[in-house]
């Protein structure tokens, strides 16, 4: 896994999971391209349909709130890192 960007501090502590860090579109870029990173669109189904980027996978917000944050087994690659893309 990328370790955290140096810009940008994380906010999480040891114990409470991974950091979480912010990445400019280029860096984010730059990983789906080299295969270490996968976009998930957090939008609804119908708006995912419509549009969305290039190897996006679809995890809407709604479901994951439905769900009490608990992932699908094996809905997200464990071995890339994980760049949420949220759109209104």
């Amino acid at each position: 896994m990328t370790p955290p960007l140096a810009h940008d501090p994380p906010n999480a502590a040891p114990d409470e999971g991974p950091a979480v860090s912010r990445l400019t579109a280029a860096e984010a870029h730059e990983l789906v391209a080299a295969g270490r990173g996968v976009l998930v669109d957090t939008r609804d189904a119908p708006l995912f349909e419509n549009a969305h980027a290039a190897g996006a996978l679809s995890l809407p917000l709604a479901s994951l709130e439905a769900a009490h944050g608990q992932l699908p087994v094996g809905s997200l690659p464990p071995d890339r890192v994980v760049m949420p893309v949220v759109l209104p």
